[in-house]
């Protein structure tokens, strides 16, 4: 017998959401035609592993997981937590407005700015058999930030600091800051 406590943000305590556990997955920008490709191969099977997606069609296993992330998110594939397979589950006859939802909070929004105005540089990238650890620089205005990260093999962040004041009041409790993100997201701009 297996059971899956599923916690939401409608409680009016809303710990869920404060603690941003959705900024510390696995992250990636996949373009609109990849991520119809991953969507419809996914379609075809209507039940699958990541692994077994990227292998299928050839792509990145980062690319999958950001695509099937975002699908997530739109209401149109689930995450089997059980079997560990994501299948096809459509919730709403349209698909949802993602500019909308596009960004959890404005940290997300915020990062992904940094990036559009290369704000960003990745100054040190250390791997080893368990963890990616990245370094680096965020000019915010008249301010230059150094965050760093550690990011596990399921390319979860583990470990990060930062200097601005918003990470040195919070640590991860609240999920990782702007420049965190934006160092994350350079790394796997840089990648791809």
């Amino acid at each position: 017998m297996s059971f899956t406590l599923g916690l939401s943000g409608w409680t009016k305590n809303d710990w869920s959401n404060s603690g941003n556990f959705d900024l510390m997955a696995p992250r990636a920008d996949v373009d609109e035609w990849t991520q119809k490709i991953i969507f419809d191969g996914l379609r075809e099977n209507w039940v699958e592993t990541a692994d077994s997606l990227a292998k299928r069609l050839k792509l990145s296993r980062t690319a999958v997981l950001g695509a099937l992330s975002a699908y997530t998110q739109a209401g149109r594939v689930i995450y089997d937590l059980n079997k560990q397979v994501y299948r096809i589950r459509e919730l709403s006859r349209e698909p949802l407005p993602m500019e909308r939802l596009r960004f959890a909070n404005e940290r997300e929004s915020k990062s992904d700015r940094f990036l559009q105005t290369n704000a960003v540089q990745v100054t040190s990238v250390n791997h080893n058999n368990s963890a990616l650890t990245l370094q680096g620089t965020v000019t915010d205005k008249d301010k230059t930030y150094t965050p760093s990260l550690t990011i596990d093999l399921d390319e979860r962040i583990i470990n990060a600091d930062c200097t601005c004041n918003w990470h040195q009041q919070n640590k991860l409790y609240k999920g990782p800051c702007e420049h965190i993100l934006a160092l994350r997201m350079q790394h796997a701009r840089q990648c791809q």
